[in-house]
């Protein structure tokens, strides 16, 4: 994955569930790496409510400058935060060699089934939802997943390295916060079950 000269990445999920957040942190931390000229964050979404659909996107170029913000219709990454989203024509428009990861309890192989991805996906799979429950990080009784899910891109994208995020995260939300969000990254890291 480190080889393309652009990363086009796909967040899916639900409003308040912290995607817009989780799209500005990866940028901010891939463009703390020295290994991209530009990075780009932003949202999709229609109604502003909690629980409606949410896409955001972030494209992350080692050779120039992005301009085009249009909707990535072919990411090489995509994340899905709630799987209650996805469908076949999502999944199918990864590209050939794409990495897919979900928040889930269920089995990377499940996945490959479900939606018939082709060998050359990499499937990344971790529950989440479960670690962030478990250090009570919610909002109305809902999980916050946004920065755990962080650690499973980390593992297929090394440019994102967890010191990157780790400071980006204590910047944007001070030490205390900022420690247990980046406890639950690592956690999420070494969670991770790849197929």
């Amino acid at each position: 994955m480190s080889e393309l000269d652009l990363i086009k990445i796909v967040l899916l999920g639900r409003g308040g569930m912290g995607i817009v957040t989780a799209c500005e942190i990866i940028a901010e931390a891939a463009y703390l790496s020295g290994n991209f000229i530009d990075v780009q964050a932003y949202p999709s979404f229609g109604a502003e409510r909690r629980g409606a659909p949410v896409q955001a996107y972030v494209k992350l170029s080692r050779t120039e400058k992005v301009y085009d913000r249009s909707q990535i219709e072919n990411p090489n990454i995509l994340i899905v935060f709630d799987d209650s989203v996805l469908n076949k024509d999502i999944t199918q428009s990864l590209e050939k060699k794409g990495v897919f990861i979900v928040n889930s309890d269920k089995n990377p192989e499940h996945f490959v089934a479900k939606y018939n991805l082709n060998d050359s996906i990499k499937v990344i799979v971790a529950d989440i939802s479960y670690l962030a429950l478990e250090k009570k990080l919610t909002i109305d009784g809902n999980p916050v997943i946004n920065t755990p899910i962080l650690g499973l891109l980390s593992k297929a994208l090394p440019d994102l390295n967890l010191e990157n995020l780790k400071d980006v995260l204590f910047n944007k939300m001070g030490e205390e916060l900022g420690n247990i969000n980046y406890d639950l990254i690592e956690k999420g890291y070494n969670l991770a079950k790849l197929l």
